[in-house]
């Protein structure tokens, strides 16, 4: 199953990460008595008041006024959204139409930044609440047993996954030898005509699975799951392997941020105010955690495990201490960390989280130099230095 596609449900959380049951009792209130409510003496039963007919007829007539006053202003909106003579308008779903609001079209609307602040605000305590554990099999999440078995066959590399030798679709897309499907296109011309095109990345939901292939089969019916001869052909082309990272380049732009370093993978974001609006897409888009699950997950697929971790310190980053993307730390914590194949790194990083928890709850903003100490492993992949030399570099400057 393709989390990407699946899981809508799943990663969309409300503000508070709790239920609201109106059934809640009051403390101390089984316990009180009204003196003010008369107590009807034996035998005697409750007269019932002759206007109650007439009061609940006129209750199911205002009811079905308003359903029906309800339903017309449906249809009349839906009647305004069919007068667009723009066949690609007309393809747009009312759920795309609501990612599009939050996009830069509304950006200076009044009621959406309201939205925004009372969103943040009512997810503070929730944020401040959640806990980052060591501990890689209890996790405090409603979703880790999906969760943990969707990641162990990921970082398993899918060993149960029947192969195909004959597909090789990915490939072909990424030698720029075939487009993608549907209403997509080579992957130069990808890269070159869609960068910065916020509105039709957002929109168009079938070019994902073709950028970030992973093994695993998708509700885009028109791209294949990524096969393991596959990963080898697209590893051993310089090329193709080159235009993986502009495809992760072209989508960190999407979501605000700008790649600082290849080799180190170390993100800021986008320069003056232009993160301003994508933050604010993000923020407000779920459906877009999904696509980041599976980049990440495409990432490890290939040389590009290393761009991970400086993805989610500034991620964590952002959530926690700059608290402009705090609806992005529930599915940072359950699905996004848990795609690093590195257990110290998914120990370093949730050590990193638990320190800016720490410095929100008390009130102060960690220091600009404070960033999360990656451990130097195989998968940080860098050759001309030994892990030993580097441990013994580190444990000197410490």
């Amino acid at each position: 199953m393709d989390h990407d596609d699946s899981c809508n449900a799943v990663q969309c959380i409300d503000g508070s990460g709790k239920d609201i049951k109106s059934s809640e009792k009051i403390p101390g209130g089984e316990k009180q008595n009204l003196p003010e409510e008369p107590t009807l003496s034996e035998g005697c039963a409750p007269s019932k008041p002759k206007s109650a007919k007439k009061q609940k007829t006129t209750e199911e007539e205002s009811t079905t006024k308003e359903k029906i006053g309800n339903a017309q202003q449906i249809n009349k909106e839906q009647n305004k959204s069919k007068t667009n003579t723009n066949p690609t308008n007309r393809q747009i779903s009312n759920a795309s139409a609501h990612y599009m609001s939050d996009d830069d079209d509304n950006e200076n609307n009044s009621n959406n930044k309201s939205f925004a602040r009372i969103t943040r605000s009512s997810l503070f305590s929730s944020k401040l609440s959640i806990r980052f554990d060591d501990s890689d099999e209890e996790e405090n999440s409603s979703y880790t047993s999906w969760a943990q078995r969707d990641i162990a066959e990921y970082r398993n590399g899918y060993p149960d996954v029947r192969q195909y030798p004959q597909i090789k679709d990915n490939y072909k897309f990424y030698a720029n030898k075939m487009p993608s499907f549907p209403h997509g296109d080579y992957i130069d011309n990808i890269h070159d005509k869609w960068f910065g095109d916020y509105h039709r990345l957002e929109i168009h939901h079938g070019y994902i699975q073709w950028l970030f292939p992973l093994q695993e089969k998708g509700l885009n019916f028109s791209a294949e799951p990524l096969q393991k001869h596959e990963i080898e052909l697209i590893k051993n082309d310089m090329k193709a392997l080159k235009r993986i990272l502009t495809s992760y380049i072209l989508m960190l732009d999407f979501y605000g941020f700008e790649l600082v370093n290849e080799k180190t993978g170390e993100i800021r974001r986008l320069p003056n105010d232009n993160y301003k609006s994508r933050f604010r897409n993000l923020n407000t888009s779920s459906h877009n955690y999904l696509r980041i699950t599976r980049i990440l997950k495409c990432l490890g697929e290939f040389d590009y495990e290393h761009l991970k971790f400086p993805f989610l310190e500034q991620i964590l980053r952002e959530s926690i201490t700059e608290n402009t993307l705090p609806n992005c730390l529930r599915s940072c914590k359950d699905y996004w960390i848990e795609t690093l194949k590195s257990r110290d790194e998914r120990r370093a990083i949730r050590f990193y989280a638990r320190e800016l928890i720490d410095y929100q709850k008390k009130g102060i903003k960690p220091p600009q130099s404070h960033c999360a100490v990656r451990p130097t492993t195989s998968a940080t992949k860098k050759p001309k230095q030994s892990p030993s030399k580097t441990m013994k570099q580190r444990n000197d400057s410490d």
